[in-house]
Protein backbone atom coordinates (compact mmCIF):
# COMPACT_ATOMS: atom_id res chain seq x y z
CA UNK A 1 0.00 0.00 0.00
CA UNK A 2 2.32 2.89 0.86
CA UNK A 3 4.65 1.41 -1.84
CA UNK A 4 1.72 2.53 -4.26
CA UNK A 5 1.14 5.46 -2.59
CA UNK A 6 5.15 6.64 -2.99
CA UNK A 7 5.05 5.72 -6.54
CA UNK A 8 2.10 7.67 -7.29
CA UNK A 9 3.47 10.93 -5.32
CA UNK A 10 6.90 10.53 -7.17
CA UNK A 11 5.13 10.62 -10.63
CA UNK A 12 2.84 13.03 -9.91
CA UNK A 13 6.36 14.96 -8.88
CA UNK A 14 8.42 13.85 -11.71
CA UNK A 15 5.34 14.84 -13.99
CA UNK A 16 5.60 18.58 -12.42
CA UNK A 17 9.12 19.35 -12.92
CA UNK A 18 8.31 18.05 -16.98
CA UNK A 19 5.75 20.79 -16.80
CA UNK A 20 7.69 23.04 -15.21
CA UNK A 21 11.04 22.84 -17.63
CA UNK A 22 8.60 22.47 -20.37
CA UNK A 23 6.82 26.03 -19.26
CA UNK A 24 10.58 27.39 -19.29
CA UNK A 25 11.37 26.45 -22.31
CA UNK A 26 8.20 27.70 -24.09
CA UNK A 27 8.94 31.34 -22.43
CA UNK A 28 12.49 31.08 -23.46
CA UNK A 29 11.65 30.03 -27.28
CA UNK A 30 9.42 33.24 -26.91
CA UNK A 31 12.80 35.53 -25.75
CA UNK A 32 12.53 34.91 -22.40
CA UNK A 33 10.30 36.77 -19.71
CA UNK A 34 11.28 40.49 -19.88
CA UNK A 35 10.96 40.34 -23.83
CA UNK A 36 7.55 38.28 -23.82
CA UNK A 37 6.10 40.48 -20.98
CA UNK A 38 8.23 43.89 -22.39
CA UNK A 39 5.15 46.35 -22.71
CA UNK A 40 3.74 44.90 -19.18
CA UNK A 41 7.14 45.40 -17.59
CA UNK A 42 7.88 48.60 -19.05
CA UNK A 43 4.41 50.09 -18.10
CA UNK A 44 5.33 48.62 -14.56
CA UNK A 45 8.10 50.62 -14.67
CA UNK A 46 7.26 53.90 -16.15
CA UNK A 47 5.09 54.04 -12.97
CA UNK A 48 8.53 55.43 -11.01
CA UNK A 49 11.16 55.74 -12.79
CA UNK A 50 13.34 54.47 -9.74
CA UNK A 51 11.81 50.91 -10.55
CA UNK A 52 14.04 48.12 -11.80
CA UNK A 53 14.37 44.45 -12.34
CA UNK A 54 15.32 42.65 -9.15
CA UNK A 55 15.36 39.14 -10.18
CA UNK A 56 14.81 37.46 -13.79
CA UNK A 57 14.05 33.57 -14.01
CA UNK A 58 12.98 31.48 -16.88
CA UNK A 59 9.12 31.94 -15.72
CA UNK A 60 9.19 35.03 -13.54
CA UNK A 61 9.96 38.56 -13.49
CA UNK A 62 10.36 40.80 -10.63
CA UNK A 63 10.09 44.69 -11.26
CA UNK A 64 10.22 47.06 -7.84
CA UNK A 65 11.85 50.03 -5.84
CA UNK A 66 12.84 49.78 -2.15
CA UNK A 67 13.45 52.91 -0.41
CA UNK A 68 12.81 54.50 2.77
CA UNK A 69 9.47 54.34 2.38
CA UNK A 70 9.00 50.32 2.01
CA UNK A 71 8.95 48.42 -1.03
CA UNK A 72 6.85 47.58 -4.00
CA UNK A 73 6.92 44.62 -5.92
CA UNK A 74 5.76 43.47 -8.72
CA UNK A 75 6.10 39.65 -9.58
CA UNK A 76 4.48 38.82 -12.92
CA UNK A 77 5.12 34.48 -13.53
CA UNK A 78 4.53 32.49 -16.17
CA UNK A 79 2.07 29.50 -15.73
CA UNK A 80 0.47 27.36 -17.72
CA UNK A 81 -1.19 29.15 -20.47
CA UNK A 82 -1.33 31.73 -17.93
CA UNK A 83 0.63 34.84 -16.49
CA UNK A 84 0.37 35.98 -12.88
CA UNK A 85 0.92 39.24 -11.66
CA UNK A 86 0.97 40.05 -8.21
CA UNK A 87 2.01 43.50 -6.63
CA UNK A 88 3.57 43.35 -3.21
CA UNK A 89 3.83 46.09 -0.94
CA UNK A 90 5.95 46.78 2.88
CA UNK A 91 5.38 50.17 4.18
CA UNK A 92 6.54 51.51 7.62
CA UNK A 93 3.65 53.48 7.76
CA UNK A 94 1.03 51.50 5.61
CA UNK A 95 1.77 48.04 6.79
CA UNK A 96 1.56 45.12 4.01
CA UNK A 97 -0.86 44.72 0.92
CA UNK A 98 -0.57 42.31 -1.91
CA UNK A 99 -3.38 41.75 -4.94
CA UNK A 100 -2.80 39.22 -7.03
CA UNK A 101 -4.35 38.87 -10.89
CA UNK A 102 -4.16 36.23 -13.67
CA UNK A 103 -4.55 36.77 -17.28
CA UNK A 104 -4.15 34.67 -20.55
CA UNK A 105 -0.74 34.64 -21.40
CA UNK A 106 -1.59 36.54 -24.74
CA UNK A 107 -4.38 39.16 -23.65
CA UNK A 108 -2.78 42.72 -24.61
CA UNK A 109 -0.80 43.73 -22.05
CA UNK A 110 -2.00 47.15 -22.25
CA UNK A 111 -5.77 45.59 -21.49
CA UNK A 112 -3.46 43.51 -18.48
CA UNK A 113 -1.97 47.17 -17.23
CA UNK A 114 -4.98 49.17 -17.17
CA UNK A 115 -6.79 46.46 -14.96
CA UNK A 116 -4.05 46.60 -12.63
CA UNK A 117 -4.17 49.94 -13.07
CA UNK A 118 -7.80 50.34 -12.18
CA UNK A 119 -7.61 48.16 -9.42
CA UNK A 120 -5.20 49.84 -7.66
CA UNK A 121 -6.21 53.12 -7.73
CA UNK A 122 -9.67 51.22 -5.96
CA UNK A 123 -7.86 49.56 -3.31
CA UNK A 124 -5.30 52.41 -2.84
CA UNK A 125 -8.28 54.89 -2.22
CA UNK A 126 -9.73 52.24 0.08
CA UNK A 127 -6.50 51.67 2.14
CA UNK A 128 -6.43 55.58 2.25
CA UNK A 129 -10.24 56.57 3.46
CA UNK A 130 -9.62 53.43 6.00
CA UNK A 131 -6.72 55.53 7.65
CA UNK A 132 -8.62 58.63 7.67
CA UNK A 133 -7.26 60.22 4.71
CA UNK A 134 -10.00 61.88 2.32
CA UNK A 135 -10.67 59.63 -1.21
CA UNK A 136 -8.07 60.86 -3.57
CA UNK A 137 -10.63 59.98 -6.46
Amino acid sequence: MWTLLILIVAGILIKFVYDMNKQKQHVAKQGGMQHKYRILIKRIKDGDPRAKIYKDTGDSVTIGLSNMGGTTLFIVTQTFRQVTIQWKVESPVLGKHSLEWEFDEYLDQNKMMEKITNDLTHYQNNVMTTIGYPDID
